[in-house]
């Protein structure tokens, strides 16, 4: 019997939030009791500070304009029977102050302002395309971790491409790339380049100007090629490459690099995201653990306060998940029913 899923709505955990916040709920699905079946609805609905909670559903939430100071949550990304999806977020000049968790985005996340947009937390989502600040304003102070991001970026030098600063990139899975050119305020650590591109998994547009330093990332490989992860004004610390298939890595630009060295994780047959069956956790003997900077794990789960989660679940919220139910129970009889619960 397939497996039955809920999100909780979590206003238990928050009922301590001031009476001017407000938790809204959102599913589409048919015959749904939720406030609202229509995410733009319910954001055109709410108020600053407020939060909504979108249920999974089999049905794509479709593009949805962020215009508010809100926090968005969504079941997840990547739980093997419901998701919660959106085709893409745009985010407006009034998007300052916006959380996005818990979402398999199937396009893209971008800014369309021409003002600066301040305080984004984009975290435990799937983005198959990319996630931009292509536009005049921009973006500033950003969290980017725990996602599983095709491409952060593109490495413009164009006045409207590439505008954030004061940017955090840890603890995500990247497939493809990072682009940037503000490299004095950008910092990527902590990350799994998983396949990313063979020539430069991170490409700095305002090279002429300086370099970013990359730490504790891992570079992971399934080619017959030589791959040079080498770019100009990019410099590798601590970080850590291996190619599973029959090529090899260049040793890496910086210091204290482990070059074309198996990180031995818990559980990675190839050089493809799987929810299921993937474990990024280090095995024990692993040279990547301990020998990151400041003599933490290299990697995804470096022991912060924030810990990656192949599903999605956004931390801090739980998850109600029904395993097991009796298919058909006669009158009078017991109705058997097996619950798991995760509170992440």
């Amino acid at each position: 019997m397939k497996t039955k899923q809920l999100l909780l709505g979590a206003i238990m955990l928050f009922t301590f939030i001031c009476s001017a916040q407000t938790t809204i709920t959102v599913d589409n699905s048919l015959g749904s009791n939720a406030q609202y079946s229509d995410l733009q609805s319910a954001i055109s609905a709410a108020s600053n500070g407020d939060i909504i909670y979108v249920q999974p559903s089999e049905i794509n939430y479709g593009n949805v304009t962020v215009d508010k100071q809100l926090k968005i949550i969504g079941f997840g990304h990547s739980d093997p029977d419901k998701e919660t999806m959106v085709s893409d977020f745009i985010l407006g000049a009034n998007a300052s102050n916006v959380t996005i968790s818990g979402f398999h985005v199937t396009d893209d996340i971008y800014t369309n302002s021409s003002t600066i947009i301040t305080n984004l937390n984009i975290e435990n989502n799937i983005i198959d395309s990319v996630l931009s600040f292509d536009s005049a304003g921009g973006a500033d102070n950003i969290i980017i971790r725990g996602n599983i991001i095709y491409q952060i970026g593109y490495g413009s030098t164009s006045a409207t491409r590439d505008n954030y600063t004061n940017t955090i990139i840890s603890n995500n899975i990247i497939t493809y790339y990072i682009g940037l050119k503000n490299h004095q305020s950008i910092s990527i650590k902590n990350n799994v380049f998983l396949s990313p591109n063979g020539n430069y998994p991170v490409y700095n547009a305002g090279n002429t100007t300086g370099s970013i330093t990359l730490q504790n990332n891992i570079l992971y490989y399934n080619s017959s090629s030589t791959l040079n992860p080498d770019a100009d004004g990019v410099i590798f610390e601590n970080c850590l490459t291996y190619n599973i298939g029959s090529g090899s890595v260049t040793a890496l630009n910086g210091t204290n690099n482990l070059n074309n060295q198996n990180p031995n994780f818990v559980s990675a047959t190839d050089d493809v995201f799987n929810p299921d069956t993937d474990d990024y956790h280090l095995q024990g003997g692993s040279p990547a653990i301990g020998t990151g900077v400041g003599g933490i794990d290299i990697g995804i789960y470096d022991g912060s306060g924030f810990t990656f989660n192949n599903f999605g679940y956004t931390n801090g919220i739980p998850t109600v998940k029904i395993t097991n139910i009796t298919d058909r129970v006669a009158p009078g009889a017991t109705l058997s029913v097996t619950i798991s619960t995760n509170a992440n």
